[in-house]
């Protein structure tokens, strides 16, 4: 019986400290994160899917705050039945944001927006400065390129390097660990879909996760 009673403090012992050192690793990531993400300025627009599995339109500050959600059909009159949002992307002179939707007729458009989520409206037209499209791409630069989860980008002498390893099994239908790679205005971060989430990564290599999301688009 006392043999019992050690086996089992032992083991309430072990499960105690292996708590503990799971939520000490998960604390220090969060604050690395914090203080990678603190030196960055811009605004990203995303797309973020809510509980019901519909995507909408967020915008977040590069360095972590102020997160809000721009649009949701709910709450601009659209159809009846749910439909998502998506491919956010800047105007090129960052007063307005392009995304494509559904419209009260259930007809796929772009729509545009002030960047305070004011005077959203389907355009009859594409704007000419929309570049996006609902097509997945594993990057959307012509100097970034991604193979089989890893990142590289091509530098002023034409060489390609590597500044991101993806960590796992790589399908690149089910599991490809990085699609949407861009950059960051001054070219000297990459935005990205990565396995936890919408992340940034420096050309040094390091990382850091943004927020809960996908399809970054980043302005200054």
């Amino acid at each position: 019986m006392l043999k019992k009673q050690k086996i089992l403090l032992i083991l309430l012992i072990l499960i105690i400290l292996l708590a503990g050192a799971f939520t000490v690793h998960k604390i220090n990531q969060n604050k690395k994160d914090k203080e990678f993400l603190s030196k960055l300025t811009g605004e990203v627009v995303f797309t973020r899917r809510d509980k019901s599995g519909v995507s909408n339109i967020w915008k977040i500050n590069a360095n972590g705050t102020g997160e809000i959600m721009l649009f949701h059909n709910d709450k601009y009159g659209g159809p009846a039945k749910n439909f998502n949002s998506g491919s956010p992307q800047w105007s090129d002179d960052g007063t307005k944001i392009y995304f494509r939707s559904m419209d009260k007729d259930n007809k796929s458009k772009i729509f545009e927006m002030d960047f305070d989520d004011k005077n959203v409206k389907a355009l009859e037209k594409n704007p000419t400065d929309y570049k996006l499209d609902d097509i997945r791409h594993f990057s959307r630069e012509k100097d970034i390129i991604v193979r089989e989860g890893d990142i590289y980008y091509i530098n002023k002498n034409n060489q390609e390097i590597k500044i991101y390893n993806f960590k796992g099994p790589y399908s690149q239908d089910f599991n490809p660990g990085v699609t949407e790679a861009s950059w960051s205005p001054d070219k000297k971060y990459i935005i990205f879909n990565g396995p936890r989430g919408l992340m940034i990564v420096d050309l040094q290599g390091n990382t850091a996760k943004l927020t809960s999301g996908i399809n970054g688009n980043w302005k200054y």
